[in-house]
């Protein structure tokens, strides 16, 4: 990085504070806009007397997801190192990602003050203009409240790095719905980032996350699609699941890799399994089809807490539906309606079985062991059952059976010809997991000094970003299914639900609404272009990778307004760089009329579509850090400006808070603020005039002095690890955790009932609106289903002459866009190689460090999409495939990035329309493409 210098200004006569320095180069650096020209102000002679004023201070890295923590080494006002934090319990160190960062501190093309598009149309670079943060608020304002009065839903709050949530997507958006009513539209990055996974064990489970592993208690790891020793799995960047992984190692732990390159696997791998892209699903259906055949099944598990035994209608007009005690004339049980509590949402009662010992239907609860807590006693309800049963005369069945019934068909043989898997190794697999179960056997815990006897269950599963992937949400319905079928789920050894220490309703709760309530639950029209709660994704996160493509077709999607008439406001995100299609998305952002950009560098979208860019702070930050978590621990802290803020930027809380201010919501903003962070009396503030970030975690008992000198860590507790002991835990809710059921309290959904009736009403609303075969313009629809199916990916669909599949994959130097204008980060990985195999290679004709263009080709659109880059030839990547990591940014505004070979970007190759997103609007980063030598065959 090169910076420009001035000549000496002159020497103060009573010294220069750290302060005056800052002040004088956020002065000279206003007027140099975005060029960095007058970096220093003030340079010593040589004749001075060296002077050193040294100090470590407290905070937290602002990029990758853990927050781990650091300790900013300043001297005399400026931050020269980042080093991991030694009393942070959770991290190993700091990953490139964080030591980087302190590139993008004293970053001289940071934005400096905001900034106003002057010149240039929408999805052009524009010319920009500094203005003052008075002006930006006061003329924002302007530009919003309109929009706000006449209908709320006309703004839209986008979200990509989502931390301190308290500053913007819930404060800065309550504060404007409590002044302008419910419906402006706030969107997560989770679509592009990991939410196909979990969109289906939330709804299975009953938590909006991922399952981790028990590294310290695991026997056989099944690491699902993410670089084995390169990244963090779930919740976490990289250093700590690495070290739990390789104790877990050390330990006698095997690991089996399922994934299409083997990375960095290496001698951490015992079993690799290079699937082809997109038949996950495949794979599991046989992986469970295996497991029922050689009996491995935890009946504990299945007959007492899931609803495996419930009886199923198999025709009629119930055909889909649990048989609830009302509908059977014999039973005196009361039914539950299953959305009439949060109690009722995760344990409905009254769902009928047929009971073994007393052969007769009766309700579930009724056949449970007399101590349900006791993982040794089996309930009486049946899995299966031999005689035909009946409900006012239609047939009726375990859902079990017909689980069983449905993975009949997709054995090893058949799921080898889809996954180009040896049936032999998906056999072995699924034999050895169903081994290494250990299924019936128990272990003892200690909690609050007592004995706890809990099942043992040392075979866990792990995944990410592989479920963004067209059949994401299936595959992940049916890869959840080895965890139930042997019982490993929320006990000790098995996988867990991260983050979420208590079962939680809500993730079920508007699923079942719209199963059950269609009608009232359901429309053609949306509120916002991410079609949240329609027909077109009913169970949908609400993140931005279909936004594109809705917005370029409002009428197709009935938009309830014109893009140019709504406005967008875009925070810590880079859709032009992050999501895919660029050329999809960019022309898609250009369509609002007004774009507001909160971020530290001019990005793309920044550059190509924003009307003012509000600069925000990199490692001179404010923010409350969210806790970290390892597998053993907990670690809260804050993150703290180690220096003053430079230049104008301004930390996302004392942004917004002006922007509330200048729509009259000041006062509901500190309203919010005083309660999120627990200010009361003389602690509170009065008015928004008097709030900023870093004086409210000054004041906030959440963030205490304590957190400015060092992370707190405690141990994690064993109740806060297992759910199996939730009737010890603290998050224990009498009124919504049924205890008296379930030691997890609450009902497992091995059949999705809700999925089931949710799709047959989609279905049905499909073909009303768009005739008998919507499935070709809509093929996720046929994904919706009580349980998982196989189906072929569209992209097969594409012509043969597009032979291989192109995915992509995370590399440590790079998180998302975050990271695309670092130049060290950039110097690390300085090229996005197109990885490909040997064999593949050969036979096009091309070799190592050759230039190739690869061109990908969407089935539905028929549209193509062409990128040029330089090729790595490597064994270690299935043949018939390419993969080509994200990182870089090749569209950047930054100089010095710019300067270096950044190389290829997948997203100029993948696409984000019907055939290429889920049913849950999880974008695909699977394609169809042909390479060829870059100036064509024989180059």
């Amino acid at each position: 990085m090169s910076l420009d210098i001035t000549e000496k200004v002159g020497k103060p006569a009573d010294g220069v504070s750290r302060r005056t320095v800052l002040k004088s180069i956020g002065l000279a650096a206003a007027g140099a806009g975005l060029g960095g020209t007058y970096y220093f102000t003030d340079i010593g002679s040589a004749d001075d007397p060296l002077e050193y004023d040294v100090e470590e201070v407290s905070t937290a890295c602002w990029i990758g997801k853990q927050d781990c923590t650091m300790r900013a080494k300043v001297v005399n006002d400026r931050v020269v190192q980042l080093r991991p934090d030694p009393n942070d319990e959770v991290i190993d160190g700091l990953c490139p990602k964080g030591v980087s960062t302190v590139a993008d501190l004293y970053d001289p093309y940071r934005i400096k003050q905001p900034l106003k598009r002057v010149d240039g149309e929408k999805g052009e670079v524009g010319e920009f203009e500094p203005i003052s943060w008075e002006q930006a608020a006061e003329e924002i304002g302007e530009e919003l409240a309109p929009m706000l009065e006449d209908d709320p839903r006309r703004v839209h709050f986008q979200i990509g790095r989502v931390k301190g949530a308290e500053w913007h997507m819930d404060g800065w958006v309550e504060a404007l719905e409590e002044e302008y009513g419910e419906g402006i539209n706030v969107r997560g990055h989770g679509n592009v980032c990991a939410t196909g996974n979990k969109m289906a064990l939330s709804r299975m489970g009953a938590g909006f996350s991922s399952p981790e592993p028990d590294f310290h208690n695991t026997e056989f790891f099944l690491n699902w699609g993410w670089n084995a020793t390169q990244a963090g799995g779930p919740h976490l960047c990289n250093t700590t699941y690495s070290r739990e992984m390789s104790e877990g190692y050390e330990n006698g732990m095997d690991i089996a890799v399922l994934d299409p390159q083997r990375r960095g696997a290496g001698q951490w791998c015992d079993e690799w399994l290079p699937i082809e892209p997109g038949t996950d699903l495949a794979f599991f259906l046989a992986f469970n089809h295996v497991l029922l055949e050689e009996e491995y099944i935890d009946e504990w598990f299945l007959t007492n807490t899931t609803n495996a035994p419930c009886l199923v209608y198999t025709e009629g007009d119930n055909e889909g539906e649990v048989v609830r005690a009302a509908d059977v004339d014999d039973l005196d049980e009361e039914s539950e309606d299953p959305l009439e509590s949060d109690a009722a949402i995760l344990w409905t009662e009254g769902e009928v079985v047929y009971d073994e010992d007393a052969d007769e239907l009766t309700v579930h609860e009724e056949t449970l062991p007399d101590d349900p807590h006791d993982p040794t006693a089996v309930g009486t309800a049946a899995l299966r059952v031999d005689d035909d049963l009946e409900v006012d005369g239609d047939e009726v069945r375990p859902a079990f059976e017909l689980f069983a019934e449905s993975v009949a068909e997709y054995d090893p043989e058949w799921a080898a010809e889809i996954t180009d898997l040896p049936a032999e190794q998906i056999r072995r697999v699924a034999e050895k997991w169903g081994e290494e179960a250990r299924i019936g056997s128990t272990t003892t815990v200690e909690v609050n000094g007592e004995r706890r006897q809990v099942p043992y269950r040392p075979v866990s599963m792990s995944l990410y970003h592989v479920s963004q992937q067209e059949l994401g949400p299936t595959a992940m319905q049916a890869g959840m299914m080895p965890l139930f079928l042997v019982g490993a789920v929320e006990t000790v050894g098995s996988s867990r639900t991260g983050y979420v220490n208590a079962p939680d309703p809500s993730s079920r709760e508007h699923v079942r609404e719209r199963a059950f309530d269609p009608e009232e639950t359901l429309t053609w029209e949306p509120d916002a272009p991410d079609l949240e709660g329609t027909y077109f994704h009913p169970d949908a996160n609400g993140s931005y990778a279909k936004v594109p493509h809705v917005l370029n077709n409002p009428d197709e999607y009935n938009l309830p307004h014109d893009p140019e008439d709504m406005a967008v406001v875009v925070c810590y995100a880079n859709p032009l760089a992050g999501a895919p299609n660029r050329e999809r998305t960019r022309e898609g952002y250009s369509q609002y009329g007004t774009v507001i950009a909160v971020d530290p560098e001019m990005s793309d979208t920044a550059a190509y579509t924003a009307d003012y860019v509000l600069p925000t702070t990199t490692v001179d930050k404010y923010e409350n850090a969210k806790d970290g978590m390892s597998n053993t621990h907990y670690t809260s802290s804050t993150r703290t400006a180690p220096i003053p803020q430079l230049w104008e930027c301004r930390d996302e809380g004392d942004i917004f808070k002006d922007l509330a201010a200048a729509l009259d919501v000041g006062d509901n903003y500190v309203d919010y603020v005083n309660e999120a962070f627990e200010l009361e009396d003389g602690d509170a503030f009065d008015d928004v005039d008097e709030l900023t970030v870093e004086e409210c975690l000054d004041r906030s008992p959440r963030y205490g002095e304590e957190y400015r000198e060092g992370p707190q860590s405690e141990e994690r507790p064993l109740t806060e690890r297992y759910w199996a002991l939730m009737p010890e835990s603290d998050h224990l809710d009498e009124d919504v955790h049924r205890t008296e059921y379930s030691p997890f309290g609450f009902k497992w959904q091995f059949y999705l009932e809700s999925f089931e009736l949710l799709g047959e009403n989609v279905r049905e609303g499909f073909e009303d609106e768009y005739g008998d075969d919507p499935t070709e313009q809509f093929p996720y629809i046929q994904d919706i289903n009580g349980f998982a199916q196989w189906r072929e990916p569209t992209m097969w669909n594409s012509p043969d002459e597009y032979d291989l599949t192109l995915f992509d994959y995370k590399q440590i130097e790079h998180k998302q866009s975050r990271t695309a204008q670092n130049p060290l980060l950039n110097e690390l990985a300085p090229n996005n190689y197109i990885r490909m195999n040997s064999r593949d290679a050969a036979e096009i004709g091309v070799s190592d460090g050759d230039r190739v263009v690869v061109e990908s080709h969407n089935a539905v659109t028929g549209d193509t999409y062409q990128l040029e880059g330089d090729l790595m030839v490597l064994e270690g990547i299935k043949p018939g495939t390419i993969a080509i990591p994200y990182g870089n940014d090749t569209h950047t505004q930054h100089p010095n990035v710019k300067a270096l070979d950044e190389g290829a970007n997948p997203n100029d190759l993948f696409d984000s329309t019907e055939g290429y997103c889920s049913w849950s609007a999880d974008q695909s980063f699977h394609i169809r493409v042909t390479v060829e030598p870059a100036g064509g065959d024989g180059a």
